[in-house]
């Protein structure tokens, strides 16, 4: 039985995909390594907030659909679900949703409002608790929405060829 090679391209991507979604636990790490408090800032905001966003772009970028796949299927087997494509409940699917919609306030607001993590009164130790929430709800949005909603995620993120409607000459 011969088994089909992953191209290299293919692989690195997978490797940044990975990268993507375990970053925010490194991050965690971080304190732990007694560096400066600025060299420490920077990597936990990097690792946390920008990084798993950046890593997760380049990684499908490299590794494509199949890529993607092959992460999903690993995690669907952790996760203890099949491996493989199946469709989602519309109530799955619209929970999905839901969740994404929830992610997406839950990162823009704190980020982009001015005053509004002061109101807060979060420490150091809540945001980290907030990040790995953060993570949690990529997770389930992407898991629950099943294969419809990864397939729209990924159609969102990938080029493909169409070409402009012909002008009718009547």
């Amino acid at each position: 039985m011969t088994e089909k090679k992953t191209p290299l391209r293919n692989r690195i991507g997978i490797v940044f995909i990975i990268l993507g979604f375990i970053s925010p636990l490194i991050g965690l790490g971080v304190p732990f390594l007694n560096l400066s408090s600025t060299l420490t800032s920077s990597l936990i905001a990097l690792l946390m907030v920008g990084g798993p966003e950046v890593f997760l772009v380049i990684g499908t970028a490299l590794a494509g659909k199949k890529g993607i796949t092959i992460v999903q299927n690993r995690i669907k087997k952790l996760m203890g679900l099949p491996e493989g494509r199946y469709p989602a409940t519309k109530s799955q699917y619209n929970l999905a949703l839901v969740i994404m919609f929830i992610w997406l306030i839950s990162l823009t607001v704190p980020l982009y409002i001015p005053g509004f993590i002061e109101r807060l009164h979060l420490d150091q130790l809540m945001w980290y608790y907030y990040l790995i929430i953060d993570v949690l709800f990529i997770v389930g949005f992407v898991f629950l929405g099943g294969h419809q909603f990864t397939t729209k995620f990924v159609n969102l993120i990938t080029w493909e060829e169409w070409q402009l409607p012909e002008k009718n000459k009547d």
